[in-house]
């Protein structure tokens, strides 16, 4: 019997993004490749080694991840997701239940591991297909895993980073804190620049703290919440994105998908794929804790109008 070669999970990545790439080269797809290892290494920290004689030495630290994150033409999306399950790949969520979002697919692979397959990135408001094209424009080619990859500009990779960032502590990300804070005045003004084509600037405000800017936006609520120290409940991130959701159709798909419940994460939770039972009781389960989310909601709010009288 032989044992099972386990592939460090740092190569695992760099090999999942060499074998999408190729997997997109193959039906004619357009993708870029995003975080992790295709980062500019300009876009890195740095740490100093101190060595036994005293001298210092500097050395890029690399970009740890545990999955390949790839950018897709949206058009060319599902074209992308079908070619990967016929090399291997399965689907663990679906673009329409990865996120409150809906932008990214997950997809497993035994010997690859994960690829989250964006098909647009959140923060950018733009039409998906067109901020794609923009990004498109500026690409630069990275090797990974010995395979030339197509990347964003490096502009486009700090701001995709820091509208990662948003959603993930914002000013206090340690990517806000290296790649705003620690960029040059004209590094920022491009970054912005950028955003502005991109329609990103509320998003990028969040990341870079000048949310105080967009006092009033539809959104604000919504990025003033990702991009808090804290968890937000249910309620609080279903009342922000009623509040950023423009037109009744919108508002109405918005519903249902809070109303419907996610079997693609409820079967990721149970370790197996989800039941009518198991989906039954999930349900059961959910009306309580709206109620204590909702109510918690309600105080909160009750003590912003209190505070303000």
């Amino acid at each position: 019997m032989t044992a099972e070669l386990q592939v460090p999970i740092g190569l695992r990545t760099h090999l999942a993004h060499a074998v999408v790439d190729c997997v997109a080269r193959e039906i004619g797809a357009d993708v870029l490749h995003i975080k992790g290892p295709a980062v500019d290494d300009g876009l890195r920290p740095v740490e100093l080694i101190t060595h036994d004689d005293g001298s210092t030495t500097s050395r890029t630290v690399p970009r740890l991840s545990t999955d390949a994150d790839v950018l897709v033409r949206p058009s060319q999306a599902r074209a992308l997701v079908a070619a990967l399950i016929k090399h291997g790949w399965s689907v663990v969520t679906r673009f329409e239940t990865g996120s409150i979002f809906e932008h990214a697919a997950s997809l497993w692979h035994t010997q690859l591991g994960y690829v989250d397959l964006h098909r647009r990135f959140p923060g950018v408001d733009l039409d998906a297909e067109a901020a794609f094209d923009v990004l498109w424009s500026e690409r630069l080619e990275r090797h990974i895993a010995h395979q030339p990859c197509p990347v964003p500009s490096t502009d486009g990779q700090r701001l995709i980073l820091l509208l990662h960032a948003a959603r993930g502590g914002g000013v206090r990300h340690p990517d806000a804190q290296l790649l705003w804070e620690g960029a040059s005045a004209d590094e920022q003004k491009r970054c912005r620049d950028l955003a502005a084509r991109l329609d990103a600037d509320l998003a990028l405000a969040a990341a870079s703290g000048r949310l105080d800017d967009f006092v009033g936006h539809p959104a604000e609520h919504l990025w003033r919440l990702l991009s808090a120290n804290r968890e937000p409940s249910r309620a609080e991130i279903f009342a922000a994105r009623w509040r950023a959701t423009p037109g009744l159709r919108a508002r109405l798909h918005l519903l249902a998908r809070v109303a419907l419940l996610n079997t693609d994460h409820l079967s990721m939770r149970l370790g197996h794929a989800a039941s009518r039972r198991d989906v039954l009781t999930a349900y059961a389960q959910r009306v309580p804790l709206f109620g204590r989310e909702a109510g918690k909601a309600g105080r909160r709010l009750l003590a912003r109008i209190r505070g303000r009288r």
